[in-house]
């Protein structure tokens, strides 16, 4: 079998194994087995619904980075008329681009790790990853301890046969907006808070885009009110309207800086909580461990206009980024699929990586 048609059956095979977020026990327990067959179950950890594979002994390749492959195992809810097959060069499956292919390139990669050079791998699958950032997988993995010390990583998220350095960071915030509650029939004796929201909503209109730029490298920062609610009967004019907004902000800005220019953008008349917030991640394009290496295959460096797990690496001290062989614009969607071509060029080019 060619390492084409090997990473295509590994990913369907992935694909076939259900895995939606909060239900991963079935493909960890197959992805434990998967690592124990190629390395020893000597060299596996299992966390919860987390696989560690380290196969090379803290002792052995003195001197040589560790580099860290990682992947989500977990997918969001798969479409009902979702296929499942081979055809026309494309692997369809739900989550195939997000991201069981860059888990199928993964464990290609560890089933050959007596002949990855110059480094000292280790292999990270973990759960939780599409769900609320509290049942994210990833920080328990990286704060208990049975990890090396890593000197950089690979995320193998979607990027379209790119390198995606650093991500945008974000806060999601209930902006409230007072009225005045009245009955529906006298709404002069109110004030409806619906209305009062309008010149805060024009600020978010018209407050557009904002670029900041790392080198070559464009981020956008955004904010965008994404969802609205009163509390209030139908027939009662409301005072108050929440606002769910969502401040992306880029690499070298910080939460509590969104969260002020949020707040003085809303103004004092309104009240403003913060209900979930995570870092941007910083940009690691020039690393000295990847620097040559995008030069020589020629792979287009792209910005993460989203937010990633990089950030948890880069919040770590640990250099980051995506590079994976999913296509961003297949993620989620119904009829998912992944190309072998790219699983095949990003197979190619992360062992090309540890043979320089």
């Amino acid at each position: 079998m060619t390492i084409r048609d090997e990473l295509a059956h590994l990913t369907l095979d992935l694909c076939n194994i259900p895995s939606e977020t909060c239900h991963e026990a079935q493909i960890a327990s197959w992805v434990q087995q998967r690592c124990a067959a190629a390395a020893g179950p000597h060299a596996v950890t299992r966390l919860g619904n987390s696989v560690l594979c380290e196969p090379f002994g803290r002792d052995e390749r003195p001197g040589q980075p560790v580099i860290a492959l990682v992947g989500h195992i977990d997918t969001v809810k798969c479409a009902e008329d979702q296929p499942y097959e081979i055809r026309d060069g494309r692997v369809y499956g739900c989550g195939a681009s997000d991201m069981k292919a860059g888990v199928a390139v993964m464990l290609a990669l560890l089933d050959r790790w007596r002949e990855l050079e110059n480094a000292r791998p280790v292999w990270i699958f973990y759960d939780g990853e599409e769900g609320p950032a509290e049942g994210n997988g990833l920080g328990p993995v990286l704060d208990s301890g049975a990890l090396p010390v890593i000197d950089f990583a690979f995320i193998l998220e979607p990027t379209d046969r790119g390198v995606q350095p650093g991500c945008m960071g974000l806060i999601h915030a209930t902006v409230t907006i007072p009225g005045v509650r009245a009955h529906s029939a006298r709404p002069w004796q109110g004030q409806n808070a619906i209305y009062a929201a309008i010149p805060f909503l024009e600020k978010l209109r018209d407050w557009g885009r904002r670029e900041v730029r790392f080198g070559d490298l464009s981020f956008y920062e955004v904010i965008v009110a994404t969802a609205a609610a009163t509390h209030n009967s139908r027939n009662v004019v409301p005072d108050a309207l929440d606002l769910n907004v969502n401040f992306r902000f880029a690499p070298g800005n910080t939460a509590e800086n969104a969260e002020a220019e949020l707040r003085a953008l809303a103004g004092p008349e309104c009240t403003v909580t913060v209900t979930d917030s995570a870092p941007a991640g910083d940009v690691y394009a020039d690393h000295p461990l990847i620097a040559e290496w995008i030069r020589r295959e020629a792979l287009p460096v792209l910005p993460k206009q989203a937010w990633t797990d990089v950030a948890r690496f880069t919040t770590a001290g640990i250099p980051a980024v995506n590079f994976g062989p999913g296509e961003t614009g297949q993620a989620h969607q119904a009829g998912e699929w992944a190309s072998i071509d790219s699983l095949e060029h990003c197979y190619g080019a992360l062992r090309r990586w540890f043979a320089q």
